[in-house]
């Protein structure tokens, strides 16, 4: 078994722990992380996006949890983990790969070391399914908000504040025809 500190990305939270066989794939990992964050990512595993939590496209130091408390929003600069097939082993995950001693200084400063990025992107179905419930919504919304307004109060003084708030221009014509603004 190897354990696996992931974060999301987006998120400034803690990282969290996955434990999987050390023969695993890249696709076993996205299932793991889904199964342990089912209400965090929105889409299906085969949907996560993974990265290699090493900086420099992977040759330099792993990300901590330090710099995960500021939120991690751009990938670039982390390797792209995208063959489901590849065995963890084979791409920097193997529990020699992520091995470290720990120390009470290392967690004080919180710099623990996090193994793998995680994008919770979300299908074009699950993209097209949250838009139309914004639509509905802001729909409803609109529906409750109609206002009605008198003839006498067009005319008075409050046709200023209601043509702001309709977003409308009134152009008003004078009875010989000129048009007056």
């Amino acid at each position: 078994m190897v354990k696996l500190f992931c974060a999301i990305v987006n998120d400034a939270g803690a990282a969290f722990p996955v434990d999987i066989d050390a023969e695993a794939t890249v696709g076993d990992l996205k299932n793991a992380i889904k199964k342990k964050n089912p209400a965090t990512l929105a889409c299906d595993a085969k949907d996560l996006e993974l990265f290699l939590a090493k900086k420099d496209e992977g040759r330099g130091p792993w990300l901590t949890e330090a710099e995960l408390l500021d939120g991690v929003a751009d990938t670039s600069g982390f390797e792209k983990l995208d063959v489901a097939g590849a065995p963890l082993k084979l791409i920097g995950l193997s529990k020699r790969d992520v091995r470290l001693h720990v120390t009470k200084q290392l967690v004080k400063a919180k710099k623990t070391p996090v193994h793998v990025l995680v994008n919770g992107v979300q299908n074009s179905a699950t993209k097209s399914s949250a838009l139309e419930d914004l639509v509905k919504e802001v729909h409803a919304e609109t529906l409750t908000k109609k206002r009605t307004f008198r003839h006498s109060q067009v005319v008075s003084s409050d046709c200023e504040t209601i043509t702001n708030e309709l977003n409308i221009k009134i152009t008003t014509v004078d009875v010989t025809g000129c048009i007056v603004t």
